[in-house]
């Protein structure tokens, strides 16, 4: 998570609308800096691991994760931003007016890279005539065209289960077998920003730059892309499906990032416990289901099968703001984090 303030000059600045992870910092300090205030002395060893790069590879986390394991220690349990509460999500299966909390117990992988053209594009016999730019729209199309995919990983058949068991009566046909209903689901619900968040693998052309004019055409190109990956879809598949895609073997391609999805954690036992807890006392009524994160964090760097990192930042958002992973900060929702973050730190 990036460590950039969540800041306003006065009180009449707020509602503010911020990246989740800088929200999930901020209040996360200033919960830690009341208690310190307070004479707080943490009941072991407390670890802020903010390593600043979690969205461009992550090397800081890494690290800190290869320090944690040279020396055999093993965290009990680790929180990042990932998760949310809302009032948008899956009502058809909630009481009313209760609140749904995801906690993300896994997260999608992702990878990051950028295409180059440059005068290599026209270097061969009779493509003298080719253009770095045009060469680059062309494979840009290409690695857009049915840029969608559609997948139930375990982390989400455990969300919809879980829905399931609290959805009324006549509700739950459709998520208590989600490995059946799935292909009815992919129909019904496609449109939905909960689709794209938990289900979808999604390739995405980011930005396209270049430097030249109508007579002087651009000597060399740059094309930035994405793509996220539901669990179960290999990082290094996805790689070679995107040279594929390009077309182009003058193209130069380079990836600043390619990680596989994240290990699955477990939804029990004395930390999953706490965090429930922390969450019931600042959303009354929620409902909390695991669920997969959408967002890659840093938590994929202390994740083992079996282990304890969860992914939940205390704000309500809007499926919107859940899709973009944006959050709106009041006076009211920043307090309502900080003693949640409070609850934590005192487990």
């Amino acid at each position: 998570a990036g460590t950039e303030a969540v800041a306003a000059d006065s009180p009449h600045e707020m509602p503010i609308s911020v990246p989740l992870s800088r929200a999930h910092v901020v209040a996360l300090l200033e919960a830690l800096e009341g208690l310190l205030g307070e004479g707080y002395q943490p009941g072991g060893d407390l670890l802020l691991a903010l390593s600043m790069d979690g969205l461009s590879g992550g090397a800081g986390a890494r690290s800190i994760a290869a320090h944690l394991k040279a020396r055999s220690l093993s965290p009990c349990f680790v929180l990042d931003h990932g998760g949310y509460a809302t009032m948008e999500a899956f009502r058809t299966y909630l009481p009313k007016n209760a609140p749904l909390a995801l906690i993300g117990i896994c997260e999608k992988g992702e990878i990051q890279g950028e295409m180059t053209a440059d005068r290599e594009v026209s270097s061969r016999p009779g493509r003298e005539r080719a253009r770095p730019v045009d060469e680059l729209l062309r494979a840009g199309a290409r690695l857009t065209r049915h840029p969608r995919r559609a997948r139930l990983c375990a982390a989400s058949e455990t969300m919809l289960s879980e829905l399931g068991k609290k959805a009324p009566l006549l509700q739950r046909w459709l998520v208590r077998r989600p490995r059946v209903t799935f292909p009815l689901m992919r129909v019904l619900w496609r449109k939905r920003s909960v689709f794209h968040q938990f289900f979808v693998s999604e390739r995405t052309v980011c930005a396209l730059s270049a430097q030249g004019t109508l007579q002087t055409p651009a000597r060399e190109a740059s094309l930035i892309f994405r793509q996220t990956l539901i669990p179960g879809v290999r990082a290094a598949e996805a790689r070679h499906r995107i040279r594929c895609l390009a077309g182009n073997d003058d193209l130069r391609m380079t990836f600043s990032m390619c990680e596989d999805a994240g290990a699955p954690s477990d939804p029990s036992g004395e930390a999953w416990d706490a965090l429930e807890t922390a969450i019931e006392i600042q959303f009354e009524r929620a409902v909390i289901v695991p669920c997969l994160s959408p967002f890659v964090t840093d938590g994929r760097f202390y994740a083992q099968p079996g282990g304890r990192v969860y992914r939940f930042s205390p704000f309500m958002l809007t499926g919107e703001e859940a899709l973009s992973g944006m959050c709106t900060v009041t006076d009211g929702t920043l307090q309502t984090a900080v003693q949640f973050f409070r609850s934590m730190l005192c487990v």
